[in-house]
């Protein structure tokens, strides 16, 4: 009988200790692993803010040069420098009309204008315009000289030149020279015309 009593305190102690570890896996799903699990989360989200948190930090701390870079870019837009226009079809006019006055305020006289396709290199537009002029030779350099040296900044980045032969032979003159140009602009499309 003693044996019977034993076993059945065993089996007592057993039972207690396997419904100890019941509760105590019950208390561990329901409570502490959750726990664990939301702590886990909340420093990931801590050090993702940190993260965040120091990019916006660099960003702030270049400010100063945003605002030098912003203000120096009004400077050009406001100095002249690009062709400015509301469209690239007002500029591309706008720019033939520039083209045509430099040229009769050197000397030169046009014959046709045209507008050329915009191009663009990297992040930079152009506007382009292709010009037929004719005149002595040291009027079409002053026009080259003008494009090449005045604002808005102009390139000429073709040219096709020949001499035209004289209209009295025999008779010293100055060479006459038909040129035609293809220039091109920079370009700022939204601003005012």
């Amino acid at each position: 009988m003693k044996r019977i009593v034993l076993e059945i305190r065993q089996y007592r102690r057993v039972l207690f200790l396997l419904g100890n570890l019941a509760a105590l896996a019950v208390v561990m799903g329901v409570f502490v692993v959750p726990l664990i699990s939301f702590l886990a989360e909340r420093d990931n989200r801590i050090e993702q803010q940190r993260n965040v948190l120091a990019r916006l930090t660099a960003i702030a701390a270049q400010a100063s040069s945003i605002g030098t870079a912003m203000s120096e870019t009004r400077a050009q837009l406001g100095g002249g420098e690009f062709l400015i226009g509301p469209n690239e079809n007002v500029i591309s006019a706008d720019l033939q009309t520039k083209v045509k006055a430099i040229t009769e305020a050197a000397g030169a006289r046009p014959r046709a204008v045209q507008a050329l396709p915009s191009k663009a290199v990297g992040q930079v537009k152009y506007s382009g315009s292709r010009i037929d002029i004719y005149g002595p030779l040291q009027s079409i350099a002053r026009v080259l000289h003008a494009i090449e040296s005045g604002k808005p900044y102009l390139f000429v980045t073709g040219a096709v030149m020949k001499p035209l032969p004289s209209t009295r032979p025999g008779v010293p003159e100055e060479p006459m020279i038909q040129a035609q140009l293809d220039i091109f602009g920079t370009m700022h499309v939204g601003g005012p015309p």
